[in-house]
Order: structure tokens, then sequence, then C-alpha cells
């Protein structure tokens, strides 16, 4: 194939083939481990970032004049991340249910109810209708919301000549996207240090988020600076010449948002390699109850 774009071809080429064979050995482990199990959210993200990689490669192809495929590709990399944020969270509540045989950080249904019944104060009340699971989910949906919106409502803009209103407001809407996603990423990584030192909970989920903190959040403040800082920014016509973007911008864009999504990824999906049944003191199996809730973990 040839590219408009040699450099960011051959680099969206690569990792196009990497995620490709992530997400068909996710594949396996889903179908091993069930549709049910935290492994369906790694496979959502290679699914995304498959997607992205693809949107990455055809606008190399075809050049500028085919911008809706850097807007594709903009977007599903923003939802590869959003997913890993909340495979890092549902990864935190699964550990506890593996080792106490409940969590606090995502209670089942039932376990809300119980507790709204029994709440004597307001705090209690608030924590039965407002579990950090709930929290975490409502302030990250609209954040994914912004990014998406602030990235597509530049779809009809040529690349060179861009509306400068819309382009302050694309970016403002991605900012305070990407900011949620990096304050999440935080919450997530203090949570575990939290449950860790605090609860004394050991798990191989655990270990593999203290793992994959400092990746996911090189990931994160790569978000924010994408938007603003020129040598790294899709928008920015400096960033091209008459071959393409130039090497040093690819350099950014592959090293400090799709390697580090990629290690991430494949040190959340060799969980499943330690992923065995827990049991506790009196050696019942202890097993997660499924509810709705799970359906969230995607």
């Amino acid at each position: 194939m040839g590219f408009a774009f040699k450099n960011s071809g051959i680099a969206a080429s690569v990792f196009l083939v990497l995620y490709t064979i992530y997400t068909a050995f996710t594949i396996k482990v889903v179908y091993d481990k069930g549709w049910r199990s935290i492994y369906t959210s790694l496979l959502i993200f290679g699914i995304f970032r498959v997607c992205g990689q693809f949107s990455g490669v055809a606008f190399a192809a075809l050049g500028y004049e085919h911008y809706q495929w850097l807007i594709a590709y903009l977007v599903f990399t923003a939802e590869g991340y959003f997913v890993l944020i909340l495979s890092s969270f549902h990864l935190l509540a699964k550990a506890q249910v593996d080792v106490f045989g409940y969590s606090w950080i995502r209670p089942t249904r039932k376990q809300r109810e119980e507790q709204r019944k029994n709440a004597t104060n307001w705090r209690q009340k608030l924590h039965a209708s407002l579990p950090p699971s709930t929290v975490f989910h409502a302030l990250l949906i609209p954040a994914n919301a912004f990014i998406i919106s602030g990235g597509s409502m530049l779809t009809g803009q040529g690349i060179d000549n861009i509306d400068q209103n819309k382009l302050h407001t694309s970016k403002a809407l991605r900012t305070v996207g990407q900011i949620v996603f990096l304050a999440q990423t935080l919450m997530a990584i203090l949570l575990a240090v939290y449950v860790y030192f605090k609860e004394g909970l050991r798990h191989h989920n655990v270990y593999a988020i203290f793992l994959v903190a400092p990746f996911l959040l090189v990931r994160g403040i790569f978000g924010i600076m994408s938007i603003y800082v020129n040598e790294m920014n899709y928008y920015d016509m400096r960033n091209y010449s008459e071959d393409g973007l130039k090497p040093k911008f690819v350099v950014f864009e592959y090293v400090l948002a799709a390697t580090m999504e990629f290690i991430a990824g494949s040190i959340y999906i060799s969980l499943y390699y330690f992923d065995k049944t827990k049991k506790n003191e009196n050696g019942d199996i202890l097993v997660e109850e499924e509810t709705e809730d799970r359906k969230e973990a995607v």
C-alpha cells in the first residue's frame, strides 16, 4: 500500500498488526472466561484500538482530503483509553470480591438495597445510593461524550481551513474530557494504594494496576498536551510537510499514546494466567456475584 503520509502510515500499520494480535488473543480469553468477565472490557478496548489504527492507516493512505479518517482515529483512540480506565476500576473491585467476598467500591444491587434499609445516617444513605462505582461512571460517561463531540464537531472542516470558533470549542470540550479521564485514572490508582495498605488487599489485580499506573498516567497527560502543544497537535499544519506528518510528531503520537495503551492492555490481559479461583479460610470458593452492574464494566 502506498501512503500519502509515509511516516504515520508505517507506524499505524505496525500498531494495527500489534492490536490485531492482542484482540485475537483476547477473543480466546473471553471465550474461555465468558463474556460477563472483566476480560470482555479488554476485548472492547482491543476492538476500539484496531478500529482506531485502521482509521490511522486510512488517513495516512488517503491524505488531507479524507480528514474524516483522522476524526475517527482520534475518537476511537480516546474510547480505548476510556475502557482501560474502567477496566482498572473493575479489576480493583473484582480483587476485593475474590479476597473478601464483598466490594464496597462496586457493591451488587442486592447489597446496595440492604445498605439502604440498614442506613441510620445521611452518610450511610449517600454511600448506599452513590457508591464509588456509580460516581466513577457518572463522571467518565459525560467526559467521554465531551471528547467525542469535541473531535466530531470538526467534521466537515478542511484541515487547512478550520473554523476557529469551532476549533476553540472543540479544544475546550476535549480538554475537559481529558482532564476528567486523567483525574479518574489517578483515582483508580489511589484506590489501589488505599486498599493495598489500609485493607491489606493482596491480589494480582492490584499489582497489575500498580504496574500499569505509569503508562496510563503518561497516556492521560499526553491526551491533554496533544490539544495545546503544537508539536503534538494533529490540527497544527506545522506538523505536516510535503511528505505528510513529520517524524517528530509521529514519535510523540505512537510512543506516548499507542505504546502506552498497548503495554497497559497487555499487562491487564496477562492476568488471565493468574486469575485462579480464590478460596476463603474455610476452603469455600469465593465466587463474584454477577449483576447488572457487570454491564457497566465495558
